[in-house]
């Protein structure tokens, strides 16, 4: 194959899609990038097995082909090239040669067919989605998802259509088992969803670095196995968690009559201060919730301790309670409101933290002992 195509367009599908390049994958094949001509397009495909990333950029084919090359390589000469047409033809033995000015590199690549096959998908079934920001509803939760691998199925997020008061809505849950973060957003558009999809994390870290620059222009649908976006000229496949999401509505408390109403900058910044004692694991801070205030409390045995009071309407019964001071900072920093909502029920308890005036968003903090 042979083509010119502009650097500055290149450069960009590159950036995005040598990000899930797995260079440490013992298949070499996961470490490349697919590039095959098609029209007055090349096309640019990545995977890592779970996520699949498509880019078609626009150039001039001279000749039709397909080559397969080091994707974090190619993206490291093109970023380094002048800003000036760039020729990639293929030369005997899988190998590129890249020209650009009097620069001239040959890269070395493998036969285009050890390339992983592409997961179905047919772009017939994207829905256009103007009413919904799926960047920001992944924001909101995506911090709450697990990490562990032993725990596969919380390793994303849950994705489901719910109505709620005769409307219709969109909704993503995660949770680690410690905590979970709830956003709901009203949409005309339902997914063809049965019981709900899990999709991993990690593929919607790429989807919300791709769509914040294409918002306007989104399409998404859900198969058997795989959750597809287009953005522009990006198409991302991402295959589902093979699991079983658990009852989540079981776990948001609905008896938690003790409800304050703090500022969140205040509170954050001193809730941070806290914590900055609290051991580097932990994180534990222990509330004392009294009349007119809160005392936040954190001590760690080889350093030495810290106590803030922080004023609080509040006029019921003295409670201690326990939280991980990093997940109450994590769901205060996705709050935009100036104002939220600590909802608790006992000592024992999960606490709800939610924005004032925002009911579609909510995070659930389970204590601990501090």
């Amino acid at each position: 194959m042979e083509f010119q195509i502009e650097k500055k367009n290149f450069l960009k599908s590159l950036s995005i899609l040598q990000s899930i390049a797995d260079k440490h994958s013992s298949i070499i094949a996961l470490s490349n990038i697919l590039i095959e001509s098609e029209k007055n397009f090349v096309r640019l495909i990545t995977t890592d097995l779970e996520t699949t990333i498509i880019s078609s950029v626009p150039c001039n084919i001279k000749e039709d082909g397909k080559i397969c090359i080091s994707a974090r390589k190619i993206y490291e000469i093109v970023r380094e090239l002048p800003e000036a047409e760039i020729s990639i033809q293929g030369i005997e033995n899988h190998w590129a040669k890249i020209t650009c000015k009097n620069a001239i590199f040959n890269l070395s690549g493998i036969d285009p067919n050890e390339f992983p096959t592409l997961p179905p998908y047919s772009e017939k079934d994207l829905i256009e989605i103007k009413d919904i920001n799926l960047r920001e509803m992944i924001e909101k939760v995506i911090f709450t998802a697990s990490t562990e691998e032993s725990r596969y199925n919380l390793n994303g997020i849950f994705l489901e259509n719910v109505s709620l008061e005769d409307m219709n809505v969109v909704r993503m849950v995660a949770t680690d088992g410690h905590r979970l973060g709830l956003i709901d957003r009203e949409s005309q558009e339902l997914l063809d969803i049965k019981s709900g999809a899990i999709i991993p994390k990690r593929g919607l870290n790429e989807v919300k670095k791709i769509i914040g620059e294409y918002p306007d222009e989104l399409k998404i649908s859900i198969g058997e196995n795989n959750f597809i976006v287009k953005a522009n000229s990006y198409i991302i496949i991402i295959r589902l968690i093979d699991g079983e999401f658990p009852d989540y509505k079981q776990v948001i408390p609905k008896e938690n009559d003790k409800i304050i109403k703090l500022n969140n900058r205040d509170f954050s910044s001193c809730l941070r201060r806290v914590s900055t004692i609290s051991a580097d694991r932990v994180e534990g801070v222990k509330f004392t919730i009294k009349k007119g205030a809160i005392e936040l409390y954190s001590s760690n045995q080889d350093l030495g301790n810290a106590m803030e009071e922080f004023p609080a309407m509040y006029d019921g019964t003295e409670m201690n309670i326990g939280f991980n001071g990093r997940y109450i900072i994590d769901a205060l920093s996705a709050i935009d409101e100036d104002e939220f909502l600590l909802e608790l029920k006992d000592e024992t308890s999960a606490a709800i933290i939610r924005p004032a005036e925002m009911k579609n968003l909510l995070y659930v903090i389970m204590p601990m002992r501090v």
